[in-house]
């Protein structure tokens, strides 16, 4: 993708970023910046992107991402109705590697952060127990100051470089072929895509927004993201429908369609190409 470059201003007298964000829904567009960034999901729903990797997002996500990652949180179609009365909430963290000084994560101290460091890059998805130490940590920070706020980002960090509980979201090949650019042709296009994904999208229809031929387009994309547009999408459908499999209140025919598919086949093959397994036994694990 082609991520806006995004410029976080910090207040002089923080040495980090620590905000809380309530949104009738998330208003982050496709991009990126040099800070890292740890963001806990206090309450929606949505599909949220890093690099590559699309996933379903709800209640106490949380995701630690390195500088120039490109990301992107968008909420249910149900948010950006005009009678919506849901909110979108969360706590992030923004800070820089040399927040402390340039030489603080050189100390010999610091080995394990810094190995965390070089797997943020590919954004890391925190889980278990671990999430739900840090997800109170976040939620205390607010009501402290000055050094007591540094110690508990430290002691963030210390828990995380040493879990076990952690998943590695973007493929390698993303990371090392990522080049940094503000042109926005892209990112009209994955905002299009996940506003519309549940009909039918033509490359006729993301090759004008982007202002590109169809060939030029699919040169763009599949050079960007390492995937085909069409392969792109269907992540995304696929995605959608395992939040609605979840829930468990459909049927699966209703289910494919309420996704953006055309056909039961077609939703059946992209579904057990991505999760290795079928609609219905994605259904009948979670329920067990």
């Amino acid at each position: 993708m082609k991520p806006l470059h995004e410029k976080l201003i910090l207040e002089p007298k923080n040495s980090f970023v620590l905000q809380k964000d309530i949104y009738p829904y998330y208003p982050t567009p496709w991009h990126y910046h040099p800070e890292y960034e740890l963001v806990l999901v206090v309450k929606s729903s949505g599909m949220r992107t890093v690099g590559d990797h699309n996933e379903h997002f709800t209640d106490g996500d949380l995701v630690f991402l390195g500088p120039n990652l490109p990301h992107s949180y968008q909420n249910d179609s149900i948010y950006y109705q005009d009678d919506s009365s849901l909110k979108a909430e969360a706590i992030v963290i923004h800070f820089k590697e040399d927040f402390l000084g340039k030489d603080f994560f050189n100390l010999p101290e610091m080995i394990q952060v810094v190995q965390l460091f070089n797997k943020a890059k590919y954004g890391i998805k925190i889980t278990g127990n671990t999430r739900q130490q840090i997800s109170d940590i976040m939620l205390q920070m607010h009501t402290v100051n000055g050094h007591k706020r540094i110690l508990q980002l430290l002691s963030i960090l210390e828990i995380l470089s040493t879990s076990d509980e952690i998943e590695l979201l973007t493929n390698p090949g993303f990371v090392q072929q990522h080049l940094i650019s503000d042109d926005d042709r892209i990112t009209k296009v994955h905002e299009y895509i996940m506003k519309n994904f549940q009909k039918d999208i033509s490359l006729a229809e993301v090759a004008e927004i982007a202002n590109m031929s169809i060939p030029s387009f699919c040169r763009l994309f599949k050079s960007s993201t390492r995937k085909a547009f069409s392969n792109f999408v269907n992540e995304i459908r696929v995605g959608h429908a395992c939040r609605l499999l979840l829930e468990d209140r459909e049927s699966i025919a209703q289910i494919c369609y309420k996704s953006g598919f055309n056909n039961m086949s077609n939703f059946n093959r992209q579904f057990k190409r991505l999760k290795e397994r079928s609609p219905l036994q994605y259904r009948q694990r979670i329920s067990r």
